[in-house]
Formats: structure tokens, sequence, C-alpha cells
């Protein structure tokens, strides 16, 4: 890649439904597909970091989501309180939810001189470096994700699963900030019995809802870390709203407020999710 870009950032505000944040995700993931098609000139378009807090959603990796009985997804919907979706990316089951960073990487591989391999290391790496940022230690192991802890007894602090179609990129990692960790308590994680999860939180002892440390600052974090470490970007992180990168129909004020209220309602009473 000759001609330098910035790395976009989408930061969605509130909690965002699921569906919603997969629509931008494909919508993206076109504008690249078509670009390719078009085999044009012009340079790619530049790479864009999504990243978002959904309301309470169990996913499950194209592998896996075929094989779930039906008791095995009502178990996961918790009498209504979480929603199941099947997800393209590689990876099992894993939860997303209030508390949680989840940041989906829109990107052409080719573009930015990478393979599957390297990419997935650039998501394990500029998480690495948005702990660290809060005091964290994390590291990787042989399974997916980035964990913190005694090797012994490591804790999973993030969670990874990506997908690659004619080479461009598409969702990515969940980062657990503040999220309640019961709701871990219905998967097992990575295949693994006996593993557990943990957050930002509880290692570091910070507040999300005392305001010591926010949603929107490890996302910003994480979207540094990406810039830095991503070829034929020049370090730099462009802000851009929803109406920047999808055709979609935007929030209205009245629903970013509301969404909001929801965040701080679910800091303020946690227990009230299970």
């Amino acid at each position: 890649m000759n001609r330098l870009v910035s790395l976009r950032h989408l930061h969605l505000p509130g909690l965002t439904p699921y569906l919603r944040a997969s629509a931008i995700q494909e919508y993206l993931v076109q504008v690249q597909l078509d670009h390719k098609a078009a085999e044009p000139i012009l340079p790619a378009p530049s790479p864009v970091l999504i990243t978002f807090q959904t309301t309470p959603t169990y996913t499950t990796g194209r592998r896996e989501a075929p094989y779930l009985t039906v008791s095995q997804i009502a178990h996961l919907r918790a009498d209504g309180k979480a929603e199941y979706h099947p997800a393209l990316r590689g990876g099992q089951t894993t939860f997303h939810g209030p508390g949680q960073v989840t940041a989906y990487l829109v990107l052409n591989l080719k573009a930015h001189s990478l393979d599957v391999r390297s990419h997935v290391k650039l998501l394990e790496e500029s998480t690495i470096g948005t702990c660290a940022h809060y005091g964290l230690d994390t590291f990787t192991t042989s399974n997916p994700g980035v964990w913190t802890g005694p090797r012994a007894g490591e804790r999973k602090l993030a969670s990874l699963g990506v997908h690659v179609r004619k080479r461009i990129t598409s969702h990515g990692l969940g980062i657990n900030v503040g999220v309640d960790l019961e709701w871990f308590d219905r998967i097992v994680m990575c295949g693994l019995k006996g593993m557990r999860a943990t957050n930002i939180e509880r290692e570091t002892e910070a507040r999300v809802a005392d305001g010591e440390i926010s949603i929107r600052g490890v996302a910003d974090t994480l979207a540094g870390n990406v810039a830095k470490r991503l070829a034929g970007v020049d370090g730099r992180v462009e802000n851009v709203a929803e109406m920047d990168v999808w055709p979609g129909e935007a929030l209205t004020e009245e629903r970013d407020c509301a969404d909001r209220h929801c965040t701080d309602r679910h800091y303020a009473n946690r227990n009230h999710v299970l």
C-alpha cells in the first residue's frame, strides 16, 4: 500500500442491538468486496473499526452453530433475558453484552500486508496493549483470546473470532470491561470446562459505574493500538459517525439517551439481568 490512510473508528453509543451492529458490519464488508470486484486502480477503502456494547446476546461460530439443539438455544436465551444469533466468525459460543467492548475490524488483508494469522496476531497484540494502558498484564495461550492471571489459573479477559471472505475481514473480539460475569456461567469457554472469565474492572479494581474506567475510553484505546500496528495506516484514528460509513437509519437523539440510561441502570443494579 503506497498511500497511508487513517483508521476509521465508528463507536456506537449506548446499547446497540446485535443485529444492527451486524448490519453495519455487513455493509462495510460489501463495500470492500465491491471495490475488489471492480478491479480498480484506486487503493482499497480505509479500514473501519466498529466498537459497541450490545444488549445481552449469545453468538455461536459457524462450525458449532449447526449442532446446537433447541434446548441448548433455549438455555442461552435465558427465558427471554438474552438473544441468540449464529455468526459467521470462527470460534465457539460466546457472550456479548453491557460492560463489554465488542470490536469488529473490517479491512482488506492484502492492502495492509496481512494474512489471516498476522491479522489475528494484530487483534491480540492490540488488546494486550489496551489492557497495558490500564496497568493490566495480559497474554495469549494456545487457546484463542487474551488472558490474565497466573499461568496455572489464567482467566479469560477477551474473546476472539474472525471471518475472512475473499481476503476481506469481519468480526473480531470482545473485551470484558465491567460485564456481569455470571452470563459466562451458561457457556463453556473455548470448549474447556473449568475456564473462568474476568473483566478489567475486577482485575484492576477500577469502577465503570464510578467513572474510573469507561467503555468509550477502552474503545478509543483499542482503536489507537490497532492504528499504530496496522501497516499502511499513518497511526491516526479518524472518529466517524454512522452516517459517515453506513446509509442506514441513524439512532435518534432520544434513542441514544435511552440507551445510555439503560447502560447506567445496568451498572447501578447489575443483578437484574439474570
